[in-house]
């Protein structure tokens, strides 16, 4: 159910009454080839605009090589996509489809020295993805849940430009990237990893969303990473993208987890032209059976709070209880709202009452909400 009032009914979003999935892989089958198998059917229901069904299949192979030190996989897909439509405008199918072949070839290096004296590794992994897609034109397709994404490591390495399978962007580019990790040789810990890596388009792509353009350019903004283990029990992490026009989004996040029940998170994000926030997070005991938790998320842009809780958890023997006070930004247009969250937890078999657990899981990172 869509309560926020500031949105207009043509940008809810779809019920999806029902959605069913089926997929499968099937490792080192005939010929040595890895054989997968993704299908979706779904039926898009709304009171305003287009509705019906859509179907999808997607059936790929691949050879993987693999060998001490490198590796490369070719693989090809087929995907398929039907829609059976209705409330349709004059002029446009009611049954649309398309049908496009998917072409990748994922190689990459694996190097590693041992750094002289202190029981550590470092490694070097420059990695290589291909990705062609032929053009065919969309623009009879719907839109229903199609999105598209922000650039970050792992959307480098997908080849699709959308999250999504009603526009298939025409795709003929090389993503290309290099990861460096220092792991104790003892332990197996990471002391730190970082990565860079960089899109370049060999040539132009024309599919896009209603509304939206790609990125034009021969090659994509830069992506990096980097996450090192300062002490014992804290971590710094840093992401940042950036091209010739400036930063477009940066991130920072330092934790401190002496214990799993001790956790304390300081964050910091940057989007251009959109955000800019400060974010502190903990999990805390404060006495025996007792657990403090919180959150205060600020925009730095906006000189407001976007959102903030605190809470208390106990636990015995058998049982656990959550108590969560909650003030946060609920509409677009900056409304206010207040909740407070009483969960019982009995230990085996179930909870009642709001689940306080789900909040601070998706606030707080690190938290888990089991209750042992």
């Amino acid at each position: 159910q869509t309560i926020d009032q500031a949105i207009a009914p043509v940008d809810e979003p779809y019920r999806r009454l029902p959605q069913i999935r089926v997929s499968g892989h099937w490792a080192d089958g005939l010929l040595g080839l890895d054989y997968g198998f993704e299908s979706e059917v779904v039926n898009f229901d709304r009171d305003v605009g287009t509705i019906g069904w859509r179907m999808n299949v997607a059936p790929s192979v691949e050879l993987p090589i693999e060998r001490p030190g490198w590796f490369i996989k070719p693989g090809v897909q087929l995907d398929h996509t039907r829609y059976e439509l209705e409330n349709r405008l004059p002029g446009q199918e009611k049954d649309p489809s398309r049908s496009l072949p998917i072409a990748s070839v994922d190689m990459g290096l694996y190097f590693e020295r041992l750094m002289n004296g202190s029981g550590r590794v470092q490694t070097i992994e420059p990695r290589i993805l291909y990705v062609y897609v032929p053009f065919e034109a969309q623009d009879q397709l719907p839109v229903f849940d199609t999105i598209q994404p922000d650039l970050n490591l792992v959307q480098l390495y997908r080849g699709k430009r959308y999250l999504g399978v009603d526009r298939i962007t025409d795709t003929d580019q090389l993503s290309i990237g290099v990861t460096s990790r220092i792991v104790e040789t003892g332990s197996g810990r990471e002391l730190m990893t970082a990565t860079i890596g960089q899109a370049l388009y060999l040539s132009d792509q024309t599919v896009e969303l209603p509304g939206q353009s790609l990125t034009s350019g021969d090659s994509s903004d830069y992506i990096a990473e980097l996450r090192f283990l300062i002490y014992d029990n804290l971590n710094f992490d840093i992401g940042h993208q950036w091209s010739d026009r400036g930063t477009t989004k940066s991130e920072a996040r330092l934790q401190y987890r002496p214990a799993s029940n001790k956790i304390l998170n300081f964050a910091y994000r940057f989007r251009q032209g959109s955000l800019e926030q400060g974010d502190i997070s903990w999990s805390w005991p404060i006495a025996q059976s007792w657990n403090f938790v919180g959150r205060y998320n600020f925009s730095l842009r906006d000189n407001e709070v976007l959102e903030q809780f605190y809470g208390l958890e106990y636990e015995s023997c058998c049982w656990g209880l959550r108590l969560v006070g909650r003030r946060y930004i609920s509409t677009r247009d900056g409304t206010q709202d207040s909740s407070i969250g009483l969960q019982l937890v009995l230990k085996g078999m179930t909870s009642v009452g709001t689940a306080a657990d789900r909040l601070l899981e998706r606030g707080i990172l690190g938290y888990s909400g089991d209750l042992n």
